[in-house]
């Protein structure tokens, strides 16, 4: 999925000088703050599903990953590990 530019980057030049557009093909809308983030701004987080033990993963964005803000991504059904 291609995203149309990184929030990330547009707000440091020296990021988008760095990458250009080359990350915005492998970008997302981080599910946490909905947000377009090319693949250089992305985080991965894991968790374990309370109801079935089963490890699983995302990418998100730098920014909510260092914020902790996943904690409140559904704490109802998963167990966060990273």
């Amino acid at each position: 999925m291609t995203i149309p530019f990184c929030y990330m980057c547009e707000d440091n030049l020296h990021d988008k000088q760095r990458y250009g557009d080359s990350g915005l093909a492998e970008g997302i809308y981080c599910p946490i703050c909905f947000r377009p983030t090319c693949r250089y701004h992305l985080g991965t987080v894991r968790w374990r599903w309370k109801r079935n033990g089963r490890l699983d993963s995302a990418r998100i964005c730098l920014q909510c990953k260092n914020a902790y803000r996943h904690r409140d991504w559904d704490p109802v059904h998963r167990d966060w590990i990273s």
